[in-house]
């Protein structure tokens, strides 16, 4: 296959999460058709709710910096495929992606007319073994690998890891993960193995003890943030702070990350007990310092100086909303237009209870994905907010109406789900890089 018939195939599978089969006997069959490739390199596993992403970048970026060669698997992209699979910081060119993806679906069609598979790969499955073959052939020195979806039945959990991480857990996905936090946490606590080190952040009570209980079970050592570290902030800036924080193992002075959100500074904490735990990849200071200042996660308090100041930030369930509500009140926004697009199968009216209160003017659009939304229920959900509500055909409509509202000194927050930041990054990012606003056309910028 050539790039172009990849993505064909690729679609052709459909949407990775409504086509999704749970389960982990079809990637352990390709994994034993592929002869192991997981099991070429040690990894690092990380599942959560909300922040896995940003501490698998961390984590990458450390030990990058490090001078080890580093392979990095994430999800969702925002717009190109091969953004999910990384070698040294640098996503797989279409080429070699290409060249993976018809190795891997011919032994996917190989073990079906053999009947080892009981279906077709799902698109997280077909991806999963495009990223551990790749890593493989690049012989690289370590992998950190973020869960897709749950932990204990993703497809990444073929894995044999030297530490865990569970960012935290929280209500999301229950159509597929169970209504109740016991029953998510459960699946999140999945990916503790035998024996091996666990660092988690999980806050509530339930998800804590769940996960004790599972580290108990199979003898791994577990480190939990909240009771092990300790962080003080030192200073903030626009995208960013400087923060001290205390270990059990050590003190790091003046730390700085260059993502937005209080909030990252957890996230970073867990990156460093993770390092910690690494006892035969030893990492100094220096490394450390660099990895987390040099961190780049776009999508996520992403924000550009376009036409109007404009915010990207993939907040998608009511924990990540209200970490975006916190951060818009610390930053005393006066003005702020949300441009909101979510998935139909997520707690819309949670998140929109928790973001719209602050608006001072709501943008609803459909996106491409299969799963969106539709604007209209988005407003029948939150009728006390149909004075400022403006509902769009398309995506694109609704960012101009967005910034054409919106006054000099306000601020676009484009957000509800990371398909969406993903699909107008390139438009935001060509409008910044145009100079911001230039006369009266700027709100029609030439998107071709």
């Amino acid at each position: 296959m050539n790039h172009r018939e990849t993505l064909s195939y690729l679609a052709q599978k459909g949407n990775e999460v409504q086509t999704m089969h749970l389960g982990l006997h079809r990637t352990q069959a390709m994994m034993r058709a592929l002869k192991n490739p997981e099991a070429d390199y040690p990894s690092i596993h990380i599942a959560g709710t909300n922040g896995k992403g940003s501490v698998a970048a961390f984590l990458e970026s450390i030990l990058r910096h490090a001078g080890w060669t580093t392979g990095l698997y994430t999800s969702p992209h925002l717009v190109r495929v091969e953004e999910r699979i990384r070698v040294n910081g640098r996503q797989i060119s279409p080429r070699s992606f290409a060249a993976l993806a018809t190795r891997v679906r011919i032994t996917e069609e190989t073990l079906l007319k053999k009947r080892l598979l009981d279906r077709p790969l799902t698109t997280f499955e077909f991806l999963t073994s495009c990223a551990f073959l790749h890593f493989s052939r690049m012989e690289i020195d370590l992998a950190v690998i973020e869960v897709g979806l749950g932990g204990r039945l993703d497809a990444t959990n073929v894995i044999q890891p030297l530490v865990s991480v569970i960012t935290n857990v929280s209500l999301d996905h229950q159509n597929y993960l169970g209504p109740t936090l016991k029953m998510i946490a459960e699946e999140k606590a999945g990916i503790i193995k035998q024996n091996v080190p666990v660092i988690s952040a999980c806050r509530t009570v339930t998800a804590r003890r769940l996960i004790r209980k599972r580290a108990k079970a199979v003898k791994a050592p577990l480190l939990e943030a909240c009771r092990s570290c300790t962080i003080r902030i030192r200073k903030k800036y626009a995208r960013g702070c400087a923060f001290d924080i205390r270990t059990p193992k050590r003190r790091y002075r003046n730390l700085r990350v260059n993502l937005a959100g209080d909030y990252q500074t957890r996230n970073a904490a867990l990156a460093l007990l993770a390092v910690e735990a690494l006892d035969s990849y030893p990492i100094g200071i220096g490394p450390i310092r660099r990895g987390l200042a040099r961190t780049r996660w776009l999508g996520r308090l992403d924000e550009y100086n376009g036409p109007r100041r404009t915010l990207l930030d993939g907040a998608h369930n009511p924990e990540a909303a209200k970490s975006l509500r916190d951060f818009l009140i610390q930053t005393k926004e006066k003005e702020i237009h949300f441009v909101f697009g979510a998935m139909r199968d997520k707690d819309i009216r949670k998140i929109g209870a928790a973001l719209f209160p602050l608006a001072s003017g709501i943008h609803l659009t459909p996106h491409v994905n299969t799963r969106t939304s539709d604007p209209a229920e988005v407003a029948r959900l939150h009728k006390r907010f149909r004075p400022l509500i403006r509902i769009y055909p398309d995506m694109v409509a609704a960012l101009r109406g967005a910034w054409k509202e919106c006054s000099s000194s306000g601020l676009v927050v484009v957000t509800g789900s990371l398909y969406l930041v993903g699909d107008l990054l390139p438009y935001i990012q060509k409008a910044a890089s145009q100079g911001g606003a230039r006369g009266g056309d700027i709100f029609n910028p030439d998107y071709s």
